[in-house]
This record gives C-alpha cells, sequence and structure tokens, in this order.
C-alpha cells in the first residue's frame, strides 16, 4: 500500500496584519530603538518599502504576540525597545514560545479521542523540554504515543518530518503518525538590525500552526499518496543562508544570490526526483507545483527556470500573499490549498520543492486521490 497523507488542518495565530501595518510598525521599532541615531521612521519605512517584501507579495501576516499590533512600548511583552532595544532576550522568547505551541497543540487535539502511536513535533523557532507535544500525550494518557522532534531544518522541515513518519508506519502497520508544525517566526526579530538583508527577513517571515497525519494503510478520503521524494545539499553553499541561537533570539543571514542558486540546480533535482517516481518529464511538465514560497524571487525565478505557468504555481502565491513565510508550516499551508482546490483532478500529480539551510533542497511527488 502506498504511504498516504491525510487530514490537514492550520490553525491561525491569534492576529493578523496588514503588511503595510506591519512596516510602519517596523519602521517605528527600529527608530525608538536607536533613539535619535536613524532619523525619522519616515526614512526607515522608506527603506523597508525598496528592500522588503510589497503589500501587492504579502497582503497580510499572522503573528502569535500582541506586540505588532500597538505602539505602545511599555505594555509590549518582548519588544520594550525603549527598555530593551533588542527586545528581550531568549529566555523570555522561549517562555511566550512554549505557551502558544502548547495553545496550538491543545487545539488541534481538543476533540481527538484516538491516539496517534507516532506524534512528530516540527519547528525551528522555539525549544522546550518538555515539549507541547510530549505534554498534550501526557495530558491525554497516551502513555504509548513516541514523540519525535524534528527541530532547526528550517522552511524544508517537513519532508524529514514525512520520511521519519513514513518510516514509522512501514515498520508497524496499521499505526498513524501525526505531524505537528509550531513556527513563531516574528518571535526572533531585532530591532538594532536594519541592513538590507534584515529588512527582507522582517518583511517576509510570519508565525503558522499546521496538523495533518500519515498512514500506510487503505484510506478512503480526500488525500495525497506519497510517489517519490529527494534531498540533497548544494555544493559550496553552507554560508548562503544561516539560522544560529542568538542572545537576542534567532538570528538568520541570507544570501541575496540564494534564488539563483535554488533555480539553477532545479532542473537536474526535478529530473531525478521525476525518476524516482516513474515519471516521464512529460507529465512532470504538467504536474501542479507546491513550492515553498521562501520569498516572491523564489517563486518567481523556479518557474521561470522550469518554464511554470501562473496556474502551476498559484497556490504557493496564494499562501504567500495571505500568510506571509511561515518556515516549515508554510508547504503543509501549500498542500492544503491544493487538496481542496477542484481544479487539480483526482490522479494529479503534484511535485513539491522546499529549500532551506545547508543550502538544502528538498522535493517529493504527490498524487491527489479524491476518492
Amino acid at each position: 500500500m502506498p504511504i498516504t497523507l491525510f487530514d490537514f488542518r492550520r490553525l491561525d495565530p491569534s492576529h493578523a496584519t496588514a503588511q503595510d501595518a506591519i512596516h510602519d510598525w517596523l519602521a517605528r521599532a527600529h527608530t525608538a530603538a536607536a533613539a535619535d541615531t536613524v532619523g525619522d521612521p519616515a526614512r526607515l519605512r522608506r527603506a523597508l518599502d525598496r528592500f522588503g517584501c510589497s503589500p501587492d507579495r504579502i497582503a497580510r501576516r499572522f503573528h502569535a504576540l500582541e506586540d505588532f499590533t500597538h505602539g505602545n512600548w511599555a505594555r509590549m511583552r518582548i519588544f520594550n525597545v525603549k527598555a530593551v532595544p533588542e527586545g528581550r532576550g531568549l529566555a523570555a522568547r522561549m517562555a511566550f514560545f512554549a505557551e502558544v505551541a502548547q495553545e496550538a497543540f491543545d487545539a488541534f487535539y481538543a476533540s481527538e479521542e484516538v491516539a496517534p502511536a507516532h506524534l512528530i513535533h516540527v519547528t525551528c523557532t522555539g525549544y522546550v523540554a518538555p515539549s507541547a507535544a510530549q505534554r498534550l500525550v501526557a495530558a491525554k494518557g497516551w502513555t504509548e504515543t513516541v514523540v519525535t522532534h524534528a527541530y532547526h531544518m528550517g522552511c524544508y522541515a517537513a519532508f524529514p518530518a514525512i520520511r521519519q513518519a513514513a518510516g514509522f508506519v512501514a515498520a508497524c502497520p496499521g499505526r498513524r503518525a501525526d505531524v505537528v508544525h509550531t513556527e513563531l517566526c516574528t518571535l526572533h526579530l531585532n530591532p538594532m538590525l536594519r541592513d538590507p538583508e534584515q529588512l527582507v527577513i522582517q518583511s517576509l517571515f510570519a508565525d503558522g500552526f499546521a496538523r495533518y497525519s500519515v498512514t500506510g494503510e487503505p484510506f478512503g478520503g480526500l488525500r495525497f499518496e506519497l510517489a517519490a521524494m529527494a534531498e540533497e545539499v548544494l555544493p559550496d553553499s553552507a554560508d548562503a543562508m544561516t539560522w544560529q541561537c542568538a542572545e537576542w533570539g534567532f538570528h538568520m543571514t541570507l544570501a541575496r544570490d540564494v534564488p539563483a542558486r535554488i533555480a539553477q540546480a532545479l532542473p537536474r533535482f526535478v529530473a531525478g526526483l521525476a525518476r524516482r517516481g516513474g515519471r516521464s518529464e512529460a507529465e512532470v511538465r504538467q504536474a501542479t507545483y507546491a513550492i515553498h514560497p521562501g520569498g516572491p524571487k523564489i517563486i518567481d525565478q523556479a518557474q521561470a527556470t522550469l518554464e511554470l505557468t501562473d496556474a502551476q504555481t498559484a497556490a504557493s502565491r496564494r499562501v504567500l500573499r495571505a500568510r506571509g513565510n511561515m518556515s516549515s508550516a508554510t508547504l503543509p499551508h501549500v498542500w492544503a490549498e491544493i487538496l481542496a482546490d477542484e481544479s487539480v483532478p483526482d490522479g494529479g500529480l503534484v511535485l513539491s520543492l522546499a529549500f532551506g539551510p545547508g543550502l538544502t533542497l528538498c522535493g517529493n511527488l504527490l498524487v491527489k486521490r479524491a476518492s
């Protein structure tokens, strides 16, 4: 029996703010953090509009932290930049992550009576032990549920999580594995960093939560069947994208040529993925593409390089515009869009791609099943 992915669920963080308003907030935060050394907030706003993701590419972003909804610095939980220009330290941020991740797990499983045999928690934006996954199974009395943590892989982490789940259900027939993503990317802002690279990052990332299930047993509902997977690290690219624990949250660096490096590797990678799945070049060229929307340029360059139509990449663009880049939680949102899209037929081929530190390039082939 094929490995099947099903029951995609998404949970919205507490707040959603228009991209235009977030750029205004960031400009005020940077100016307040640096006191009088950076001038008028309007200058920072112009820089964000120049280097960051514009509101026509990202309309809004979801976030769990209330701080981004107002300008009362004394009332901020993390970003009282008048008192601590960088925002509060890692301990305060991880305490908030622990609260929100637990709320997400509790909401996802509030009415769940059947325990998964394996529960995989995916995140790169917070660490606490016991994890939210472990606290959930303890509270539910699911003492035999195996908990695995798939941490710190960034935007491509859904692929290794699915690989772990597929291995588990193949070894344990009749069992179900669940994957849960909890990403709080906005928690790691540092208002003292305002170079163009950081302005791009600050205008791109958002928070998001997703849950889905994996089984090796027959399943008759709306689902994906897993046909192939592939992963590789691009040579000489280790410093192109980094994600490191730092005193003021986690710190990301992102080279300007990342979209071009990824695009250059894609034709060969996609051809190899097609071979693994026993698919022809013609079939792959006609597939629906679930491209992790790391940013508008990622989708643009992947589409141009692979000679795809706008319709083939539409789901990725919709998710980016509606939610921003939610790191590992983003691709599950794209999959949920495609699964619900009636224009993608029963038996339709879906080719998924995601990228992260390494530079790591991941992909899979999925077949949509509606009956």
